[in-house]
């Protein structure tokens, strides 16, 4: 926002220079883009008027103007503005001027004739890109006055970046509110006394507001007999300095109220509404309006729109309709003045790609009490500017009246949190200068112009902001060094990270959502539930327009990334939530898996590491590791059915008879869905179960006084009994005396019934109070077999 700081000065008093104002208005929070002096290179231009213009002798296109340029000199200046005649005002650049774009006026001869300085376009003065011909001044202008004083260029323009939580600075009087408060001269606003006629507003209009949540407030004022005539100068120049450009007396007087309160307005011709009436009310389906800009504009059931009694005339809050916009023929006007619900704005303005000074403000907050005070300054200036009758009272439809934001502030609270030692006159004093009403138990009236205030700690932030963030001590922390809580959920997330970084898998980060052919390229069945996946209200593309429920097509589809940069072998792991519907329009389940892949080859290929291709115990070897890693051994692997995985070679890792891993060679299919020629190999661990059979306490075993006693045990069972049913079965039978067991063969043949498979098991026994004897091993040893025999059907094998 661009504000004046002459205009500042009609409000409050100071004399601080640009530079240090602008250092003030940084410590409350307003950045500074940059200042602008206008009249900054028109030191030697004057005002001045054309005698006489005779042509020039060797130019068809030039003309030798006799300029008086004040103090009873005339200068003789060559130009080639089509406009040069006689008796124009129009600006002189004398001899020396330096002017804004860099050009030094010099005495000079063109085409054989001397030109005694230069007659200027308003581009050449960096008043506007105006270029088409000289500027055209004001007959009655004072002659060799300096165009800086002339046209009110002694001024400065700061440009200011003002954060979309105080919408109450996007305004002149905002600003100077500001200054008043750190300079603490008083704040002067403008006196405002509207002469209203005899004629009751009432007999000529309505206002009828149907969609109040979307407008809490409308008012509106006629004014009728005005002239629609440019702008008087002064009020040119107080637009033009902070960057609007000037229409016509009505329009620029809403755009100057705007600058000045905050607070935009809209005037209609009355004439041009339907029954001279206003109707504010959602658009309806399929609806149009042709707004100011000659564009028209496809309106949705979601917008706001100001109507009268059978058409939209306005996009609330946004712009106004080309249909009821102030023209040269305009005698009566209405004027409105609301406060529209700021998401509303927002979104409309969003949806049609229109970002206007009064949107600018509406979407930030408007204030809802600032509606009255600036309809009234608009019709005072109009009635004093353009002539007419401001008709008598004022059209106010408050159906959204809002209670008082009122806060209890705790004095010691304040210097606690700052660590400062403010009186409480002082923080009374600046919360007062800043608008807000406060009680002598310090319970604080927040004024209607400040949205962003809501709490304490909002008017610990107002009163700090004044006192000065540079006045705040500089202090040491003190206090206790807290001990700090281990979570151990995150311990053990890092504990899996580290481990399976150290088995030499990269981590991989994917997006949490991906494209839903995927459930198909992994061969999920279409009732399985993984399918149920939480659909993306808004995805940017359908690549992404479901969130992950397993994370095995992520990897996946990293290794096909891979692969298509002509690298097979690669070794990823992530760690990551996967969504789940939770049965209710609410937030998804969140739940935390761990999923790895291995593809290609293994090994460095160098001397001593060969390559050699992954298999099935690489990735068993990952997970048994991982598992061993988190102090779990009470575990069995178990066959699973999971139709990404080849079925000759998949399985899953099973506790307290839940599943807890799936792991395996991924089947040929899906290495085909995915563009893969080598073997991959996945696993995938639900982290939230891992999590709640993980003891984070180890236990100190001392080492054995006892030694132990080694038994291979060979029995021949079912070929679809999976090794994991005798292993229960002989770490039951054996009870604590069985400290080790494992697996070493697995053997189907000639020696082995058809249908039947050998496993042979090596199995140690060991006591922690006495030497086993042959004996006590032996009963053991038979109490397990006839366990298996009985339970599995199993017998020696011979």
């Amino acid at each position: 926002m661009n504000v004046s700081i002459k205009w500042l000065k009609e409000y409050v008093d100071f004399d601080l220079s640009p530079e240090a104002l602008a250092e003030r208005l940084l410590m409350l929070g307003m950045e500074i883009e940059s200042i602008k002096r206008l009249g900054e290179g028109l030191d030697r231009v004057v005002v001045g008027r054309i005698n006489t213009v005779d042509k020039h002798p060797q130019a068809d296109k030039l003309v030798l103007c006799n300029v008086d340029v004040g103090s009873g000199t005339d200068a003789q200046i060559v130009c080639g503005a089509p406009n040069a005649r006689e008796g124009l005002v129009a600006p002189v650049a004398l001899i020396g001027a330096q002017l804004p774009n860099g050009l030094t006026i010099k005495r000079a001869k063109i085409r054989g004739e001397e030109s005694q300085g230069m007659l200027c376009s308003e581009q050449e003065l960096a008043i506007s890109d105006e270029a088409s011909g000289l500027m055209e001044l004001p007959e009655d202008m004072q002659i060799g006055t300096s165009i800086v004083e002339a046209l009110g260029l002694d001024d400065v323009v700061l440009e200011l970046e003002i954060t979309p939580n105080r919408p109450d600075c996007l305004s002149m009087i905002g600003v100077a509110r500001e200054i008043s408060v750190v300079t603490g001269n008083p704040l002067g606003l403008p006196e405002v006394n509207v002469h209203e006629g005899l004629i009751d507003i009432h007999d000529l209009t309505s206002v009828t507001i149907e969609a109040v949540d979307l407008c809490p407030r409308y008012a509106a004022r006629v004014i009728q007999g005005v002239k629609i005539a440019p702008s008087p100068a002064w009020l040119q120049r107080r637009l033009e300095a902070v960057g609007v450009g000037t229409i016509n007396n009505i329009v620029d007087i809403t755009n100057y109220v705007l600058m000045e309160y905050g607070h935009p307005l809209h005037a209609f011709d009355y004439h041009r509404l339907g029954e001279n009436r206003i109707v504010v009310r959602r658009a309806k389906p399929g609806e149009k309006l042709k707004t100011i800009d000659a564009e028209e504009r496809e309106l949705t059931p979601d917008m706001l729109v100001i109507a009268d009694a059978e058409n939209p005339v306005a996009l609330a809050g946004v712009m106004g309709g080309f249909d009821s916009e102030i023209t040269d023929q305009t005698v009566d006007v209405l004027l409105e003045s609301a406060y529209f619900d700021p998401p509303s704005i927002r979104k409309t303005s969003k949806a049609l790609g229109m970002h206007t000074e009064a949107s600018h403000r509406f979407e930030r907050g408007a204030d809802p009490e600032g509606v009255i005070p600036s309809i009234n300054r608009a019709a005072q200036l109009i009635a004093e500017i353009a002539g007419g009758e401001v008709c008598s009272g004022i059209v106010d439809v408050y159906p959204g009246e809002r209670e008082a934001i009122n806060i209890k502030l705790r004095p010691e609270r304040v210097n606690f949190v700052l660590g400062t030692e403010i009186g409480e006159d002082e923080m009374r004093d600046i919360l007062t200068r800043l608008g807000f009403t406060v009680s002598d138990t310090f319970e604080v009236t927040v004024p209607t112009f400040r949205p962003d205030v809501n709490q304490e700690i909002d008017l610990v932030e107002e009163i700090v902001r004044v006192y000065g963030f540079d006045n705040i001590p500089t202090t040491l922390p003190r206090g206790d060094i807290p001990i700090p809580k281990v979570d151990p959920k995150e311990n053990l997330r890092e504990h899996v990270k580290t481990y399976l970084l150290q088995c030499g898998m990269m981590e991989a980060m994917n997006y949490a959502f991906y494209h839903p052919d995927v459930f198909d390229r992994i061969r999920l069945e279409s009732t399985d539930p993984l399918r149920q996946a939480v659909q993306i209200a808004n995805p940017l593309t359908e690549d992404q327009s479901i969130m992950r429920t397993t994370l095995l097509p992520s990897l996946l589809a990293n290794a096909q990334r891979n692969r298509n940069h002509q690298i097979n072998d690669v070794q990823f792991f992530e760690c990551s939530k996967v969504f789940t519907p939770n049965g209710t329009n609410e937030y998804p389940n969140e739940p935390e898996r761990v999923a790895g892949i291995i593809a290609g080859n293994l090994g460095a290929g160098i001397y001593g590491d060969p390559l050699h291709p992954a298999d099935f115990f690489d990735i068993k070897g990952v997970v048994e590791g991982m598992l061993n890693r988190c102090g779990i051994s009470d575990y069995i692997i178990a066959h699973t059915e999971h139709p990404a995985f080849h079925p000759g070679r998949r399985a899953e890792i099973r506790i307290e008879d839940k599943s807890l891993c799936v792991f395996g060679e991924v089947h040929p299919e899906v290495l085909e869905n995915y563009d893969l020629t080598h073997k991959a190999y996945l696993f995938e661990l639900d982290f939230e179960k891992l999590v709640g059979v993980f003891e984070p306490t180890k236990q100190f075993e001392p080492i054995p006084i006892y030694p132990s006693v080694n038994r291979d045990l060979a029995i021949v069972l079912d070929a679809e009994t999976p090794a994991s049913r005798p292993t229960e079965i002989i770490k039951s039978a054996g009870g604590e005396l069985v400290s080790g067991l494992h697996l070493f063969d697995v053997y189907t043949g000639e020696q082995v019934p058809q249908g039947k498979k050998s496993l042979a098991f090596a199995i140690e026994y060991r006591s922690t109070t006495e030497t086993l004897t042959d004996e006590i091993v032996d009963r053991v040893h038979g109490r397990i077999l006839e366990q298996l025999e009985r339970e599995l059907g199993a017998t020696l094998r011979s």
